[in-house]
């Protein structure tokens, strides 16, 4: 029986390479947008030729799709399967919470959202990783609802599509005031979306194990009748 040929994969200082190269992406299109933004400037930084880059990546485009996607691709740390559902859903909506006040990244995903509004290209590829990620923070939901972590009435995909919305504006809330105290204020508005979410979760259980006790009573009281 021949055997199936494996997929090669990338090595170690391969990826540690593509991984300082896309962190430069994020440095300079930061600082200059990416109109202003060049290959060369890219791969001064990151020192590397800048034909080593136009063979990967072809073009600028391409690499700041490129660099977008794999920030969408990213997994969190504090966010593996080890933790349940509703803690890995606020792993992934802290994100949004900038560590720094002049957040790289943030700033290269603004950079790139308004050359989309010119670019069609990168505009629906970023709607496409954009509903990616909504579809998998729509399943964390659906799995903390059966779980019991979140209320059972909520509907995964308008919670989902809500959260991801609220969480993008604090981001740019934060963009817009960068300080620590905008940092410390969006995170507390974003505690108290969680907070009412599992309260509500509380109340309804509470609410369930009353109209159920009164239903045992009732019964008791009808027998003994």
């Amino acid at each position: 029986m021949a055997k199936t040929a494996k997929k090669p994969q990338k090595r170690p200082g391969r990826i540690a390479r593509q991984a300082d190269l896309l962190t430069t992406v994020y440095k300079v299109v930061s600082e200059f947008g990416i109109d202003a933004a060049s290959m060369r400037q890219i791969a001064t930084r990151a020192k590397v030729s800048t034909g080593t880059i136009n063979y990967h990546f072809r073009n600028k485009e391409r690499l700041v799709m490129e660099a977008l996607q794999a920030a969408y691709q990213k997994t969190l740390p504090d966010a593996d399967s080890s933790h349940t559902p509703l803690e890995r859903l606020k792993g992934f909506a802290f994100g949004y919470i900038l560590h720094e006040p002049n957040d790289r990244f943030w700033r290269f995903w603004m950079n790139y959202t308004v050359y989309g509004s010119r670019n069609e290209e990168l505009r629906n590829h970023q709607v496409h990783w954009f509903k990616k990620q909504q579809a998998f923070w729509t399943k964390l939901v659906k799995e903390a609802v059966k779980g019991n972590e979140l209320p059972e009435q909520l509907d995964p995909a308008d919670t989902a599509e809500q959260l991801l919305i609220f969480a993008h504006g604090l981001m740019v809330r934060q963009i817009l005031q960068p300080d620590k105290r905008s940092q410390a204020h969006c995170r507390k508005l974003l505690e108290q979306y969680f907070e009412r979410l599992e309260t509500e979760t509380g109340e309804r259980k509470a609410e369930v194990d009353g109209s159920r006790e009164l239903t045992v009573l009732s019964r008791r009281g009808k027998a003994a009748a």
